[in-house]
Formats: structure tokens, sequence, C-alpha cells
């Protein structure tokens, strides 16, 4: 018979997990400990604290640097795709993806970016009559690179023995998960290379951080709003833990990003005077309609990634980046807010087609 010691110790050990005891507390087993939101808060911000500088550092240098960082991160997020796609069966030619995402990268926009880092051209003017100088002498180049895309995957899916009927989605997402990451991120490099004169940063810096402070924004106000407050589910099907509310406050953010990017803040702040910041051109009636479409650009873009990972039953791309997921992770938004953009300005700007 037992004892009546041995009787307690068996009525707490089936104490359910998250009872009154322990749950909502901050205590566990008498010691106190960082409630999960908290814990999950300080990772994403000391992770975001670290992984920001050098990012922005990219784009304020701009030109070859820029690239190479913009490589670096296509690189990273096209990997993790690929590996979402095996996970659904289909058989990826990643050499080939990657031939290809670097043959995208170097047309648009990297030729441009390696042309303002050798110091071929001298002011705005003639760096757009230049661009155009070289895209049109290299028609030829771009369209083998294009037609590289269709052909070569299918090309080395040949040569796979194994037994398997996924080779034409095989081929599928080696030439669309290519395009999808690279042509879409790449509408940063583009918008890098907006250098009219007058604007905040001289032009392109100020639109590129206007998308990742916009974005950045949606996101942070997505989070604490959704987490707070979300009530009604968006795409539940796609995304459960994504709600309206949790957008409207993401809104809410992004509207107060580019109402700061259109103000001339140097009156009011000094420091900014120094770097030469000048509000960017962006007319008070667009003021709402951009925020509005950076904001449904990129829910899209997450919820798109989040398609990809629940159909490859994955809950982050990879761990890289702690509290955030991967680099796809980190870049699902942008991959959407970035042409979105990068097409507005070039109507205000009379610059993008």
């Amino acid at each position: 018979m037992p004892s009546g010691r041995s009787t307690v110790k068996k009525a707490r050990s089936k104490a359910p997990r998250g009872s009154i005891s322990n749950a909502g507390t901050g205590f566990r087993g008498g010691t106190l400990v960082p409630h999960p939101v908290q814990s999950v808060i300080l990772t994403r911000t000391l992770t975001a604290f670290l992984a920001a500088p050098p990012v922005l550092l990219a784009v304020w240098v701009g030109g070859a640097w820029f690239l190479l960082g913009l490589t670096v991160i296509v690189g990273a997020a096209l990997r993790e795709f690929y590996g979402l796609a095996r996970r659904t069966g289909a058989i990826v030619v990643a050499p080939v993806g990657f031939f290809l995402a670097g043959s995208l990268l170097l047309l648009s926009p990297g030729a441009e970016l390696l042309l303002v880092s050798l110091g071929d051209i001298s002011d705005a003017g003639a760096f757009r009559s230049s661009v155009i100088e070289v895209l049109n002498s290299s028609a030829g180049q771009r369209e083998l690179v294009l037609t590289l895309t269709v052909v070569a995957p299918l090309v080395a899916l040949l040569f796979r023995r194994e037994a398997s009927r996924d080779r034409l989605t095989g081929w599928a997402v080696t030439v669309l998960g290519a395009w999808y990451v690279t042509w879409l991120l790449g509408r940063v490099g583009a918008l890098r290379l907006l250098d009219a004169p007058g604007e905040a940063f001289s032009g392109g810096r100020g639109w590129v951080f206007l998308v990742l402070g916009a974005t950045w924004a949606f996101d942070t106000g997505a989070y604490f709003v959704g987490s707070r407050f979300g009530r009604t589910k968006l795409m539940p099907w796609i995304s459960p833990g994504k709600t309206w509310e949790g957008a409207a406050g993401g809104l809410l953010l992004t509207l107060v990003v580019v109402w700061l990017a259109s103000v001339d803040l140097a009156g009011f702040v000094p420091g900014l005077t120094a770097i030469d910041w000048r509000p960017l051109p962006i007319p008070v009636l667009h003021i709402v309609p951009m925020a509005i479409g950076i904001a449904i650009a990129a829910v899209l873009g997450d919820l798109a990634e989040s398609m990809v990972k629940r159909d490859a039953g994955a809950k982050d791309a990879s761990g890289f980046f702690p509290g955030h997921g991967g680099m796809f992770d980190r870049i699902d938004s942008v991959l959407f807010t970035a042409p979105f953009v990068y097409y507005y300005a070039g109507a205000l700007l009379g610059t993008a087609g």
C-alpha cells in the first residue's frame, strides 16, 4: 500500500500543465522565469538589433556593396525556399536555380549598381541614359538568360535517374523559385537607383529606407495589436494566427512611416541636416493610398510565404534568425512591398517602366 507521501507526489505529477498553479504567474518549480511572450519579444529585438546595422549600412553605401548584400540575402532566401520545396517531394535542381538567380540579379539591377561603383556615371541624368544604353545593347544577352531560365532546369532534370513523377513540379519550382525570390527582391536594388536630385538621401537610399521602415512597421504593429486584440481571422486556411485587427494595427504604423518620409524632419531634428535629409516627393494626397498599398502588399507577401510553409509542413523556413525564423521569413513581405513602392514611386517620378 503506497505511503501518503508517494500519493501526494503522484497527485502533483498529474496536475495538468498550464493549470492555475503555474500558468501565467511567471513561476516554474518555485523559480521566477520570464514570461514566454516577453522572452520572444526580447529574442526578436536582440536579433533585429544585430541584423539591422549591416543591412542599413549596405543601403547607405550602395553600389557594389549593396549588390553584394542583396546577393547574400537572395542566396540565403532561395536556399530556404528550395529546402521547403523538397519537403513537399519536389525534385529541385538547386545549382541551376542559383545560377538563374545570379543571372537575373545581374540583369536588373546588378549591372546598374556595378556601373555606379565603377564611377561611370556622374549625375542622375547621365545615369539614366547610360543604363538605357547598356540595357539596349545587351538585349540579346538578356533574352539568352530568360531563355535559359526555362530550358536549363528541364535539361538538368533529364539526367535525374531516380523514379519519380515529380519532375514537372521540380522544373516549375526551380524556375519560379528563382523568379519569385530574385526578381521581386531585385526591385529593392532598382529603388536604390532612383537617384533624382532633391530627394531624401539622394533619392535611392530614401526609397529603400521607406520600404524597409514601412514593412517593419507593419510587421511590428500587426504583431503587437494582433496578439493583444486579434479576434477576427484574416485567412485561417493559410495562416490561423493572422487577424484583421493585427492588419489594422500594422496599417496605422505604416501610415505614420510614410507620412514621416514625406515631411521635412530636418527642421525639427537638427542631426538630420548632417546626413543631408530631405523628404521624399510623396504628395499629401498620395500618403494614405501609398500606406494602404504597402500594408496590403505586406499582408499578401506574408500570406504567400505562409502558404509555401504550410504546404511543406514547416513553421519557419529555418532557424537562422532566433525569434524571426529564416531569411525567407524576414523578407517575405519585402518581396511584395518593394515592387509596389518601386512602381508607385516610378509613377510619381516618371522613371519606372
